[in-house]
């Protein structure tokens, strides 16, 4: 096993998977959530986010994606478990819901590249960062939408 110091504590390549795994059915859960909220989201005023959600759903699935081939190069086995998925019959609670979960994935992305970086895994640190980004983005665009 391999262990190397994040700073925080030292990570092991095993903790690393298993992060990434926790990782991966959150974003199974964004995408669905995205999916719904888009779906059942009302109301003139949020006319312009909703087309922005079907755009989250599907990044979100990419992201899946980019994170089950990392788990696998590493030497893991992407989970196929699906964390909470929230609903609510008011659309400015869908997209504060959906706000929450672009900001927890962002700190747990940020987590995670440092992880990467103190095991060397350079590669799947940049895959993350990728992802971060586009996490970031997600999060501006519903800070528009809730006039925040």
């Amino acid at each position: 096993m391999i262990y190397m110091s994040s700073g925080e504590k030292d990570v092991s390549l095993d903790e690393l998977i298993e992060k990434l795994n926790y990782d991966l059915e959150w974003e199974y859960a964004a995408a669905i959530q995205y999916i719904q909220h888009h779906s059942t989201i009302s109301g003139a005023q949020y006319n312009n986010i909703r087309d922005e959600l079907a755009v989250h759903a599907n990044e979100e699935i990419q992201h899946a994606i980019q994170l089950a081939d990392q788990i696998e190069y590493l030497g893991g086995d992407p989970t196929i478990k699906v964390e909470e998925i929230k609903t609510s019959d008011n659309s400015k609670e869908m997209l504060e819901q959906d706000l929450e979960g672009e900001r927890d994935a962002i700190r747990r992305y940020k987590k995670r590249i440092r992880w990467a970086e103190s095991l060397e895994e350079y590669a799947t640190a940049e895959a993350i960062r990728k992802i971060l980004v586009t996490e970031q983005e997600h999060e501006m665009d519903l800070m528009d939408a809730l006039d925040l």
